[in-house]
């Protein structure tokens, strides 16, 4: 007798729906939107669980991330055309944890006033002292178009910062995101995607993913863009088991190192941090997108929202300040 789903497998994404689902799949198809090669580690159809070895942190083990939010859209118009806008602000950070304490290392604040449709004010606009919003454009005439600029400006910071951490001997990054950046540093960075929106791996892998216990992973992978950016080397962890209802991808990541780096490096830092990170997933009770939002992480954002200033003060400065610039005009 089918059940209430009939023969569909339903569990529950155990993210709090404010953020979103932890796997928003464009598709799980045969055809990845970049080239994947499966057989870089070991054969395809070889492919299972790897658990490592235990293993002692590097030296140096930084994690790096960044916020970023609107403070107010903006409708502007030039003559008689009219293009969407908004003030926006960033904040990119990093925590170091040495010999189990936790330490954060230096931040950079951005603010800008981003116009789309290729517009830009003329200057930059204080708001008030000590903020000061620099003047940017985006191409597109979308609504979300500034916002997509201002979420390029983090990354890019978010990359210079861990690219300059990764400059150190014995050095590890765990960066929040994909990898954006190479390097040639003698430490190395990693890029940790804890919102998995494609599988990069063909369906029949799916039966390994749902499966894959915790603390271990994949065999590497290759990812390849067809238009620009760089080959990647990546795998899959698992920070946490998932509780019975729960989507069985809960508590899976996926990691990316340079292809540069090659295979056997590639490999240990598969192995070192299936092992290393899962100690830093936190509970579903601490954060709302356990396991993926690892601590040090989870605790960076909050430091960097704080500094980034109460966010309905600064709103309303903003519309003080449009309301009496309104109010000139008109005079």
């Amino acid at each position: 007798m089918a059940g209430l789903f009939g023969d569909f497998n339903v569990r529950i994404d155990p993210w709090e729906v404010d953020y979103g689902s932890q796997t928003p799949l464009e598709s799980i198809s045969e055809e990845a939107a970049e080239d994947v090669a499966t057989d870089v580690e070991v054969p395809s159809h070889q492919w299972k669980a790897v658990i490592p070895q235990p293993a002692a942190a590097p030296e140096g083990l930084w994690f790096v991330d960044g916020v970023r939010r609107l403070e107010t859209r903006l409708m502007v118009r030039r003559d008689t055309g009219l293009c969407h806008g908004a003030f926006g602000s960033f904040a990119v950070g990093c925590v170091q944890v040495r010999d189990g304490e936790a330490s954060f290392g230096p931040m950079t604040i951005g603010r800008q006033v981003v116009l789309g449709s290729n517009q830009q004010l003329p200057c930059a606009i204080l708001v008030r002292d000590n903020l000061l919003y620099e003047a940017r454009s985006a191409k597109g005439p979308e609504p979300d178009a500034p916002l997509r600029a201002i979420q390029g400006s983090m990354r890019d910071a978010e990359g210079q910062l861990a690219r300059q951490l990764s400059e150190n001997v014995d050095c590890l990054v765990i960066a929040d995101g994909p990898l954006s950046f190479e390097s040639s540093g003698r430490g190395t960075a990693v890029g940790l995607i804890k919102r998995i929106t494609e599988l990069y791996l063909p369906s029949s892998y799916v039966p390994l993913l749902i499966s894959l216990p915790f603390q271990s992973r994949t065999p590497l992978f290759r990812i390849r863009a067809r238009k620009g950016g760089f080959a990647r080397l990546a795998w899959y962890i698992r920070l946490a088991e998932p509780f019975e209802g729960e989507s069985e991808l809960h508590g899976l990541a996926r990691l990316e190192v340079r292809e540069a780096v090659g295979v056997p490096v590639a490999s240990a830092l598969a192995d070192l941090t299936a092992f290393l990170l899962p100690p830093y997933a936190p509970s579903g009770g601490r954060d709302p997108r356990s396991p993926q939002n690892l601590l040090p992480i989870g605790a960076l954002e909050q430091r960097l929202r704080h500094t980034l200033g109460d966010p309905l003060l600064i709103r309303r400065w903003i519309r003080t300040l449009v309301a009496k610039e309104t109010a000139h005009d008109a005079a």
